[in-house]
């Protein structure tokens, strides 16, 4: 095998509305199309390196299973960012939920940041030390 990278990310969404709000207004990353394909839809974002984010919508099939972050499964998305005590005050004012506060972790040379975009998935911003 010779993989390359990740080619993108995608999300299943409670709330598309919310959702798009959280990853383009507040995140800034830029709204690409949407693809209704049916049962659900797909709407793209422009993640940086030319990578993407989709967020699945089912309509009316949704529903939350509240998981513990020792559950198994996805952790965390993590995004590399100039300065994430900015990014922290940001974050704040815009009400998102702060799973872990700013803190540097200098055995893995990083200072990072623990927060959930509205569908629960926990995310991360890092910076090198």
């Amino acid at each position: 095998m010779n993989i390359q990278g990740v080619e993108h990310i995608a999300i299943n969404v409670l709330d598309l509305k919310k959702s798009i709000d959280f990853y383009g207004r507040v995140l800034g990353f830029d709204q690409l199309e949407t693809v209704d394909r049916g049962d659900f839809t797909i709407t793209y974002f422009a993640l940086p390196d030319g990578h993407r984010l989709e967020l699945f919508d089912y309509c009316d099939k949704k529903q939350r299973i509240p998981r513990d972050d020792s559950d198994s499964g996805l952790r965390h998305i993590a995004f590399l960012v100039e300065d994430v005590a900015a990014c922290e005050a940001k974050l704040r004012e815009e009400g998102v939920e702060i799973a872990l506060s700013t803190c540097d972790l200098p055995a893995l040379g990083m200072r990072v940041l623990l927060f959930r975009d509205p569908n629960g998935i926990t995310l991360e911003f890092c910076e090198h030390l």
